[in-house]
């Protein structure tokens, strides 16, 4: 039994450490690999409450690493806000949608997106257009939020579409997923509840996280600006992939 739960624990551990690498590397992707690899060895509901304090942090530390944090705010203060709105409407609407009906429209969206961006990589926002676009961008992932707390897909969309150099899209991605992550826990104050256990469990999976998370930074940093491009494509493409999958099982 001792040696059971000794080869599960390092399952476990390895699994959040590949998820912190693809975070380290493109940004995003905790939620999708991890899930992916830990329910390979405990069931989704026990693999989502290991997350919440392993994302916070690599957030915080993400958005405000290289010093992006500020321009962060003030560049993209129109979407951070229309997110919390957006976060508070969706929190309405979340016993009146089907979540799995969400999930393919979603998924079914990012997919084609990674797909045009990649054969079409001179697609982009207008400067002129970035803050309009960006405050229905973060409304829209805000109502999806709200609804199914899968809002960083139009967000991810958006930001991509900016052609941002590497180290300034993972600054930004990790600041607007920080603060919409604190949206989200106000906007559905009182539905979600983890307990003093699973509180424990969470910041127990923080650790080797956060090691694949640096070790991800460190590949990041030899990598071309084309070669990050298209990773984070490919990794916004299986995320879309994901949720189309969930919806139709």
């Amino acid at each position: 039994m001792g040696e059971l739960d000794a080869v599960l624990i390092a399952w476990c551990a390895g699994s959040l450490a590949v998820a912190g690498v693809v975070k380290g590397v493109v940004g995003i992707g905790i939620p999708m690999v991890s899930i992916a690899l830990l329910s390979l060895a405990i069931s989704v509901p026990q693999a989502v409450a290991l997350l919440p304090v392993p994302i916070l942090v690599a957030n915080t530390w993400q958005a405000f690493k290289g010093g992006h944090f500020k321009s962060s705010l003030r560049r993209y203060r129109p979407l951070i806000i229309a997110l919390g709105i957006g976060m508070v409407i969706g929190a309405m609407l979340l016993k009146h949608v089907d979540d799995r009906v969400l999930q393919g429209i979603i998924g079914i969206a990012v997919m084609l997106f990674s797909i045009t961006s990649l054969s079409t990589p001179e697609l982009r926002v207008p400067a002129e257009s970035e803050k309009w676009i960006g405050a229905c961008a973060g409304a829209l992932g805000g109502v999806l939020g709200g609804m199914s707390s899968l809002f960083g897909p139009p967000i991810m969309m958006f930001l991509v579409s900016l052609h941002l150099s590497k180290d300034e899209f993972v600054a930004v991605i990790g600041t607007v997923y920080l603060l919409g992550g604190v949206f989200l826990l106000a906007a559905l104050a009182g539905v979600r509840v983890m307990g003093p256990e699973e509180l424990v469990l969470s910041a127990l999976a923080t650790p080797p996280l956060l090691a694949g998370m640096a070790l991800g930074q460190r590949l990041r940093d030899r990598i071309s600006q084309e070669a990050f491009r298209k990773g984070l494509l490919i990794t916004v493409m299986l995320i879309g992939g994901s949720l189309l999958a969930r919806a139709m099982l």
